[in-house]
């Protein structure tokens, strides 16, 4: 995750991002004030490709190739553009584990567990 910062004239380079998921979804924000809804542009290139061209309403504007962990099946995911934030709901491909949400994320060795334990006997 990452802070936002502007870069030449009115062009962001960063910005800060989360993300938690289920066994079937990955939800993700994308956090970005004032996004003008009209005027940008987010696109699933293929299934492991987000391609970003938001525009703000004071000017700003992000864009970039987000690549994805995982893939993605890109007809049942979607996205919504909020006061602050960008969510994506994205339908895992495969159903496996993220342990980032972007493919050039550093890896932190954690292990993200989902669904429930076994019962010992």
């Amino acid at each position: 995750m990452t802070n936002c910062a502007q870069h030449g004239e009115g062009m962001l380079t960063r910005t800060r991002h989360d993300y938690y998921q289920t066994p079937s979804t990955v939800i993700a924000s994308l956090y970005l004030k004032k996004i003008d809804k009209e005027k940008s542009k987010i696109d699933f290139t293929s299934a492991t490709t987000v391609a970003l061209d938001l525009r703000t309403t004071d000017n700003k504007r992000y864009t970039q190739e987000v690549p994805l962990f995982g893939p993605i099946d890109v007809d049942k995911s979607k996205y919504k553009i909020m006061g602050t934030k960008l969510e994506f709901e994205l339908a895992k491909a495969d159903g496996s584990s993220w342990p980032v949400f972007r493919a050039d994320d550093r890896l932190t060795g954690e292990i993200i567990q989902s669904g429930r334990a076994g019962r010992a006997v």
